[in-house]
């Protein structure tokens, strides 16, 4: 179990880095607005390959949704759902109050309830135990951390003479009342889950491997996140009139891979959280979501310094961006090191 334990921190961490970098693709592609290239992420990432991950692991697949009852789908239903109006609830908040505010803001939210939030559903009774009290520690840090980096990212912006403009009309309280609530609901896949307790177990008795066994719980619910997200796609493209990019010559296949890229990237890190998550017992989801939450902060913004994005900044405004991102890698050793029982 220790093993599967230092595992599952591994994967959490990986998780992160994956989820961190995974927007990186959209930066080459050509000629496609945002909402072109978001259209073929999300069938891609949340349609497709849930089916291609859940065939691979778990055997006799179809057989699971024909032989059980409906109810079981109904927790990732729900939760999937309510994941994917976050997304979309997550660009229209960024675009009433900027983008290093809001992204601050909902990155604080989804650390604070994608980690207590499965801690009190799935194990309560551990809520003073001293891995629960690190867990704290560790989640008041990266709170701080991403505080720190994401004032840094406003003074960078007011120096660089950018301030992010308001894109989506609305009030900056209407926008940040968005912003809190989408860094909570973003966390509700979790539960999609964790929850459907009946489809994981009947994927088990079918002779799926436990630590993969919720794949098929995680195909129904980011199956059912896909819908908000592709309603989003198809109205911002009426809306600006930009599906007529698709017909942009020389382009088409440059597009779709990278779109194609970026879904890997994404799925990919969702299940390493997963398997991260089932490997270390009853405070699995909270320890994972911390990793996975602090960890894509601290290697979004790693590769976004490497890429310039901080370029120009005065002194201070690094000198809050780096404490900010140390205070998270304090964080992340904490929880690596200091939350050591898997039970």
């Amino acid at each position: 179990m220790p093993g599967d334990f230092a595992l599952g921190i591994l994967l959490g961490i990986l998780a992160g880095l994956v989820n961190g970098v995974f927007l990186l693709p959209m930066r080459y592609t050509r000629r496609w607005a945002w909402e072109n290239v978001w259209l073929f992420f999300t069938l891609i990432s949340t349609g497709l390959l849930p089916w291609v991950a859940a065939l691979i692991a778990v055997p006799h697949l179809t057989s699971i949704f024909r032989e059980n009852p409906a109810a079981y789908l109904v927790p990732g239903l729900i939760a999937g759902f309510v994941w994917g109006i976050a997304q979309v609830l997550y660009g229209l908040g960024l675009g009433m109050v900027g983008i290093a505010i809001g992204s601050a803001v909902v990155a604080c939210t989804s650390t604070i309830a994608g980690t207590l939030g499965p801690l009190i559903a799935y194990a309560p009774g551990r809520l003073l135990s001293p891995g629960s009290l690190v867990l704290v520690l560790a989640i008041a840090l990266i709170v701080s951390g991403i505080y720190l980096y994401g004032s840094a990212g406003a003074r960078k912006e007011k120096e660089a003479g950018t301030d992010s403009k308001q894109v989506v009309r609305g009030s900056f309280r209407a926008g940040l009342i968005i912003c809190l609530t989408t860094g909570a609901l973003g966390t509700t896949f979790i539960y999609g889950g964790k929850s459907s307790t009946g489809l994981v177990q009947a994927a088990t008795a079918k002779g799926a491997t436990p630590a993969f066994a919720f794949y098929v719980a995680y195909l129904v619910t980011f199956n059912a996140g896909m819908l908000p997200g592709v309603a989003y796609a198809l109205y911002k493209m009426l809306r600006n009139k930009t599906a007529a990019n698709y017909l942009a010559r020389r382009c088409f296949l440059w597009n779709l891979g990278l779109a194609v890229l970026m879904a890997l990237l994404w799925y990919g890190g969702i299940l390493m959280y997963g398997m991260s998550s089932e490997m270390m017992g009853r405070l699995g989801p909270s320890i994972a979501f911390a990793l996975f939450a602090s960890g894509t902060v601290l290697f979004a913004n790693l590769f976004g310094w490497l890429a310039g994005e901080w370029k120009g900044a005065s002194n201070k405004t690094l000198g809050g961006f780096v404490r900010g991102m140390a205070l998270i890698v304090l964080a992340i050793l904490i929880i690596a090191f200091g939350v050591s029982s898997p039970s």
